[in-house]
């Protein structure tokens, strides 16, 4: 049982934003796709979520969901498989934390009582529980990227079931403060180990990734260019051509684990338009 993308391919137009992309996420394991701008990650995200884009952007290769093409699941067994978060989720009306929590309960057939039960657990689940009678406009963007969290969780939160599930979240860490990147992050892999959810994240910290992630993807300019554990996907000479940053890796002061220190490059002068990823080197993938 897997999520799995294999030889996928986006092109708009000319323009390749991804090309020849494979990789697989297991249930109880926490993969997180890392890449600067414009790498493809959301697009990658997308395609293994179900999502088919515009029709003017030409897909190849397949997205299998348990062996099957995930274009074949029905709305409501997809929706019981795999949750979305979004990186800019949005909400038209003045729902309550409880309520947009609850609504992750919809493909689960619960009766009231029960899916606003489960809201509640998720709401405490992602430190939102005493947000839950606040209506979501009304919150500030960490406390709403809770709520909206604590959605997706109720959405997957049965304990036993008899079907592998997915969390995909593009950014879950974004309008969150320090304290609560990590709070969100250590829920989200503790989702994974006590319910043997599959978790896949865009992530932009490299240090968040190391410390949280089982795995991680490096995406440069649509390709995969490394999948597999952060300390040999993350060395410096990788993040250095795919960032196009300084980097060096040292040992974590306050916990297991390497540090991955990042500075700028010396500055360019005026006349140098050069994109800035113009002198990378192709990373190598490992075996």
């Amino acid at each position: 049982m897997t999520l799995a993308a294999q030889e996928l391919s986006v092109h708009a137009g000319p323009t390749a934003l991804l090309e020849h992309v494979s990789l697989s996420l297991s249930p109880g394991e926490v993969l997180a796709i890392l890449g600067a701008n414009g790498a493809g990650k959301s697009t990658l995200l997308g395609r293994l979520a179900g999502e088919r884009g515009s029709p003017v952007v030409r897909t190849t290769g397949r997205v299998l969901l348990d062996a099957r093409p995930i274009e074949s699941w029905r709305p409501r067994e997809l929706a019981r498989r795999r949750a979305v978060l979004p990186q800019n989720p949005s909400l038209a009306f003045g729902y309550t934390a409880l309520e947009l929590a609850a609504l992750g309960r919809h493909a689960s057939g619960d009766d009231a009582r029960a899916a606003l039960a489960i809201a509640r657990e998720a709401l405490r689940a992602t430190d939102a529980a005493h947000l839950a009678d606040r209506e979501v406009p009304t919150l500030s963007g960490g406390e709403r990227a809770r709520a909206h969290l604590a959605c997706a969780l109720a959405q997957l939160w049965d304990a036993e079931c008899d079907h592998a599930r997915y969390l995909l979240l593009d950014e879950p860490t974004a309008a969150l403060d320090l304290a609560h990147q990590h709070e969100v992050l250590g829920i989200v892999r503790e989702f994974t180990r006590t319910r043997g959810v599959g978790v896949v994240a865009i992530v932009h910290d490299l240090n968040l990734a190391a410390e949280y992630a089982d795995r991680v993807a490096l995406l440069v300019c649509g390709r995969l260019a490394a999948v597999g554990e952060s300390t040999r996907v993350l060395d410096p000479g990788n993040v250095e051509a795919a960032f196009d940053v300084r980097a060096r890796t040292l040992e974590h002061p306050l916990r297991p684990g390497p540090l991955i220190a990042v500075a700028r490059r010396s500055a360019r002068g005026v006349g140098d338009r050069r994109p800035p990823h113009a002198n990378r080197h192709p990373v190598s993938a490992e075996p």
